[in-house]
């Protein structure tokens, strides 16, 4: 084989290969039972204004004809945490579980939040999952 080819072909296979890896990036709006298809949904808006050790944020999550809002305090310390938690949208509301929480304080700009968080029934139960990408918070709420 022509040495020009045989990189190529190379070249080639280490493409595919770096590809195959790659994960297909969530959709921000999952369903943990598979019945529902949110991979249309979108963060469409994330405010929040931080208060001494107090972050309040709303973020709104879309897929252009449903809404989902999702109101979030947290206790700001060396491990920020949610200390309550509302959503609702897509035909119920209830209450917030985390599951993970990033914060950045922002002492040189705006703080950033980011996070994965559980929307439950009323029972507890775990009818959707959000991701937020750690961003700033920009917009006071």
């Amino acid at each position: 084989m022509h040495p020009h080819r045989t990189a190529c072909v190379i070249f080639a296979v280490f493409a595919l290969l770096i590809t195959s890896c790659a994960r297909t990036p969530a959709s921000p709006v999952e369903d943990p039972s598979g019945q529902q298809d949110f991979s249309r949904f979108a963060l469409n808006s994330l405010k929040g204004t931080r208060d001494g050790e107090r972050l309040t944020a709303r973020a709104v999550f879309s897929d252009g004809s449903r809404e989902l809002t999702v109101d979030l305090q947290f206790r700001v310390g060396p491990q920020t945490r949610l200390e309550s938690g509302t959503w609702s949208g897509l035909g119920g509301s209830g209450a917030v579980h985390e599951r993970s929480t990033t914060f950045l304080g922002g002492q040189s700009g705006p703080p950033s939040l980011g996070g994965r968080f559980d929307l439950q029934d009323a029972g507890g139960a775990t009818l959707h999952r959000v991701t937020i990408p750690l961003q700033p918070l920009n917009d006071p709420l």
